[in-house]
């Protein structure tokens, strides 16, 4: 399978490898190529900017790997950022395999995620476990529907006490309408001991008809506003219009001022007479050219090297004697026996065939005359269909911007209506306030500024009361599934119960993660021990991935090894070496259980922690689990001078 790096890594330009199916081992000294190449081929198998970034060359804003004819990878830099292209095929979308987590499990390298753990002494078999099963979605599912609880218990805290909010603010707006009503029977008291005092209510009824007068003004002003918005926007509209129709009119009348001169008819006359003009040349060129053919023939005929050579039998056959005879000799004219000038014939050829020329060429300059006018006369009459169409919107904008100035005429005549209904409103408010003042210099102060106290204190309550209910609505209205009148109480354990619901969806989440965890350990169990034995292993006599569990609820995972003494010891208290070992027994059984058919296995580098015996019973058993398995090793530049590819063991 060929190999395409086009400035990937350490290769600038385009740069072809040739894999072979079984071990490809790569060689080269450092800084030459063997981590570029292995990252080209994690690249299809990722959907990772930072990989992407690593990989394309520093130097270069485009690049692409392309393995077969089946699949490629374009990347390209934007912004300080490397993007790939969506559109392209790689393993990571494969339909027919659910190869996403291939980039997790297929390359083992210093870059790959178990490998900086093992180096920063900080791998977790249950994150490895999560990240290559379905448990990673679950669990994500789970830390969403967490989300979703915290931020449901906040609102529900926030609802609950806006609620209780409204109820003190309905609570007080009780006690100020006992209040009201207080006041209320203080107010009819005094306007009894007024109208004792008077004799009449005129008082009162005076100033209830000066504010029925004020709000019928106040009115009358908002409907002169709306005329006033109403008439400029017909200003607007009417003056929109009459600026369309005098631009139209503009454009028409420079049509027709640049058009006198030109017609359509003048345009089909001159082509009418450039068409004679070719068909009389027509006429007068075919007429040449019959004569050419004539004068060719008797060239033909007359000429004795252009004659065919009679028959020998001419003699012994009568009738091709008299044929003969009637052809006359070489240079004789067959119909009146006079001289026939070959040279004169052939000058005679070539004037008619000049003139034929000179014919063709006139006709064809007067083909192109009447293109040239054609095409002249088709523009003059698109600015003519043109110029119609302007003048039918020219009609239509007059008839807009009159129908327009109509209505604002109407519109002005209406303002000016209200505006002397608000002149009489304001005369006739006026006389009222006469009144007014008339019929309160009859009442006692005191019981005056009284009565106004008790007026402005039931003001204040009312006011305060409509403010109080616009806050209890605004309170009200933003508590979802509230239905007005129910009591705090009822609506919490409603609330509760839907949080209820949420726990129990999560604690089936995480009943579903478990079982999702617990068979991949149950996977990594059945196999790690025989894989690890196969590769030639023999340090360990059994390796166990154990749960640990708190509150019924599975915590961490952790791989137990156990010595051939009996002895046994957690992962994370081996060494480098022994930890590096078993996070590559862990990813080849992660590709046994979810990817077996995923067709690479790389290794970058890791192979130099295992002897030549070890690194060859590991390529031996990869061999047999993967088509191609990639090897990189480096060498001394005394030994080698650039990268290279050995196939095979040998």
């Amino acid at each position: 399978m060929k190999l395409e790096l086009q400035n990937i890594g350490g290769f600038a330009g385009v740069h072809e490898f040739e894999l072979k199916k079984g071990i490809n081992r790569i060689t080269a000294p450092n800084a030459k190529g063997k981590s570029s190449l292995l990252r080209g081929i994690q690249c299809l198998a990722s959907d990772n900017e930072d990989v992407f970034r690593d990989t394309l060359n520093d130097d270069s804003d485009t690049g692409h790997v392309k393995l077969g004819d089946e699949y490629i990878r374009h990347l390209r830099r934007v912004n300080d950022a490397v993007q790939a292209d969506p559109k392209d095929h790689t393993f990571f979308d494969e339909l027919d395999h659910d190869w996403r987590n291939a980039e997790k499990i297929a390359f083992f390298t210093p870059k790959s995620r178990v490998v900086l753990e093992i180096d920063q002494n900080a791998f977790d078999v249950l994150r490895f476990v999560n990240s290559i099963s379905g448990a990673e979605e679950i669990e994500s599912d789970i830390r969403r529907k967490e989300g979703q609880l915290e931020e449901k218990k906040r609102e529900l805290e926030e609802y609950i006490e806006n609620l209780t909010t409204a109820q003190k603010l309905d609570a007080e707006v009780g006690t100020m309408r006992g209040e009201i009503q207080k006041l209320q029977g203080e107010v009819q008291k005094l306007e009894g001991a007024i109208e004792k005092e008077t004799g009449t209510r005129d008082l009162t009824k005076v100033g209830e008809d000066i504010a029925v007068k004020k709000q019928q003004i106040l009115d009358l002003e908002e409907r002169i506003r709306s005329r006033a918005a109403e008439v400029k926007l017909y200003q607007n509209q009417y003056e929109k219009a009459r600026a369309l129709y005098e631009r139209l009119d503009e454009d028409i009348a420079d049509f027709e001022q640049r058009s006198e001169t030109e017609s359509v008819e003048e345009f089909t006359e001159r082509i009418n007479k450039h068409e004679r003009k070719r068909k009389d040349l027509k006429i007068v060129k075919e007429l040449l050219d019959d004569l050419h053919g004539v004068i060719d023939k008797a060239y033909k005929v007359f000429s004795d090297s252009e004659r065919a050579p009679l028959p020998e039998s001419i003699q012994d056959e009568p009738a091709l004697n008299r044929a003969n005879a009637l052809l006359g000799a070489p240079g004789e004219c067959p119909v009146c026996r006079g001289g026939a000038d070959r040279n004169t014939l052939d000058e005679r050829r070539k004037e008619l065939r000049e003139s034929a020329t000179e014919l063709a060429k006139m006709m064809r300059g007067e083909e192109e005359e009447m293109k040239v006018i054609k095409t002249d006369r088709r523009e003059l009459q698109d600015r003519i269909e043109g110029i119609n169409a302007k003048r039918r919107e020219r009609d239509t904008a007059k008839r807009s911007s009159n129908d327009l100035l109509k209505e604002l005429e109407d519109r002005k005549n209406l303002s000016d209506g209200v505006a002397e209904q608000i002149s009489e409103k304001v005369h006739e408010r006026e006389i009222l306030e006469q009144h007014y003042d008339a019929a309160a210099k009859t009442v006692r102060t005191e019981s005056r500024d009284h009565l106004n106290e008790v007026r402005k204190k039931v003001g204040a309550y009312e006011n305060e009361i409509r403010n109080n209910q616009n806050e209890m609505d605004r309170l009200t209205q933003e508590i979802p599934d509230y239905t007005i009148g129910e009591s705090l109480e009822d609506y919490a354990n409603k609330k509760r119960l839907g949080l209820d619901d949420l726990r129990l969806k999560i604690e089936e989440l995480k009943d579903g993660w478990e079982h999702e965890v617990f068979g991949a350990v149950d996977l990594f169990n059945k196999n790690i021990n025989d894989i690890y034995k196969e590769m030639g292993f023999t340090t360990f006599r059994d390796i166990k991935i154990t749960k640990e569990i708190t509150r019924g609820r599975l915590t961490s995972l952790d791989a137990v090894v156990e010595h051939a003494s009996g002895k046994k010891q957690s992962l994370s208290s081996l060494s480098k070496a022994e930890q590096l070992t078993l996070g590559l027994v862990f990813q080849i059984s992660a590709k046994e259980n979810y990817i077996p058919n995923f067709p690479f296995f790389v290794i970058d580098d890791n192979m130099n922690t295992f002897d030549p015996d070890r690194s060859r019973s590991i390529m031996e058993y990869l061999s047999d689990k993967a088509e191609y398995v990639l090897v990189s090793r480096p060498v001394p530049p005394s030994e080698q001078g650039d990268l290279s590819i050995e196939y095979g063991f040998n």
